[in-house]
């Protein structure tokens, strides 16, 4: 058993009905220390794709999840993407890579809103297509933020506001990938690189 802030528990299930599990405690409450703090801010995608995005950056250990409201972006409101059944999805997808943290995810704002968070001392770095620059293979930084834009790409407003919140464009390779593809390999390349800078 885990509760999505580091603590996990051995336990034995002795009763499982249709609605209900009852389980016995069989060993002593570990606590584990978060990893690497990867934050994501992800501009909305359609509602099947942020479900992919979800499970799949949960699974390679993402800290947090800003959802972005860009200019460009297909979906343009909070109601088509429930937080509840997201944080459901994070749940199955924790369990499944037995990761003991839960992201944290926040609701859909404006992107310029969401940037104005991102520590001054924060490795702050956002996916742009045709950009020339890949990712940093050393990050001295405790904490990496990644900006991931939605399937109609970054408008040219959208990369202002970026540039003006001092984030460094970056490329994951020469091949233009799809933002969930994006968000994913990024996620993963940020989180092992501060690993390695511990």
């Amino acid at each position: 058993l885990f509760d999505g802030r580091g603590g996990s528990v051995a336990a034995r299930i002795v009763e499982a009905g249709k609605r209900s599990v009852r389980c016995e405690i069989a060993g002593e409450r570990i606590q584990s220390e978060p990893g690497p703090r990867v934050v994501l801010v992800q501009c909305l995608p359609r509602a099947g794709k942020l479900d992919d995005i979800v499970r799949m950056t949960t699974e390679v250990g993402v800290h947090t999840i800003h959802l972005a409201l860009s200019e460009w972006a297909v979906a343009r409101r909070a109601a088509d993407h429930k937080l509840e059944r997201l944080e459901r999805i994070a749940v199955e997808a924790a369990r499944q890579a037995e990761q003991a943290w839960l992201p944290n995810l926040t609701p859909p704002r404006p992107l310029s809103e969401v940037l104005a968070e991102a520590p001054e001392a924060a490795f702050r770095g956002a996916l742009l297509e045709r950009s020339e620059t890949g990712l940093p293979l050393e990050i001295a930084a405790n904490e990496a933020w990644l900006v991931v834009g939605p399937e109609g790409g970054l408008s040219p407003r959208d990369r202002d506001e970026i540039a003006r919140a001092g984030f460094q464009p970056a490329s994951l390779g020469r091949s233009i990938l799809r933002t969930e593809t994006a968000a994913v390999v990024g996620v993963g390349m940020l989180a092992d690189r501060l690993r390695r800078g511990r």
